[in-house]
């Protein structure tokens, strides 16, 4: 009696699922179930270095706020100058000296290309307004009073 129960039920189950109770098929919209890559994978192209930034001076954007002791500029590629406020002797033992208007005095120091000793090539003091020709190969740092990195350029 028990086969004929389960024989029974096994057909009609059979049937039911042909009738209409089988799996249903969604029809699928667009994209729909489909990998989207997000936004922020999307594939980027690479920033070229401007032309004006021939010296790459990005590049070395993590020297600014650091001091000039923890540089080492025999291994910064191309020339490099140093521009950092001077004062000469005289101006420490002139009292009025603060009082009197007239550009800054700045100490120039350049390193050329594959350079190997630390001690500059030129050293000069100039006033502020005499830096010199511009020449944009030339990798610019200048310093701030106390010695610290406080802007790069092609200089």
């Amino acid at each position: 009696m028990r086969i004929c129960v389960l024989i029974v039920s096994a057909v009609l189950l059979t049937g039911c699922y042909s009738v209409g109770g089988g799996p249903r098929t969604q029809n699928a919209r667009p994209n729909m179930g489909q990998y989207q890559r997000p936004t922020y994978l999307q594939p980027e192209p690479t920033e070229r270095f401007p032309q004006d930034d021939v010296c790459r001076s990005r590049l070395y954007q993590g020297l600014i706020g650091q001091h000039e002791g923890g540089i080492s500029f025999d291994l910064l590629p191309g020339r490099t100058r140093v521009v950092k406020p001077a004062e000469t002797e005289r101006d420490q033992d002139d009292f009025f000296a603060d009082m009197r208007s007239k550009p800054p005095l700045l100490e120039i120091r350049e390193y050329l290309s594959g350079q190997v000793l630390y001690a500059p090539a030129i050293r000069a003091v100039r006033r502020g307004d005499e830096l010199g020709p511009i020449e944009r190969d030339r990798l610019t740092i200048e310093l701030d009073d106390f010695g610290y990195v406080r802007q790069l350029s092609c200089r």
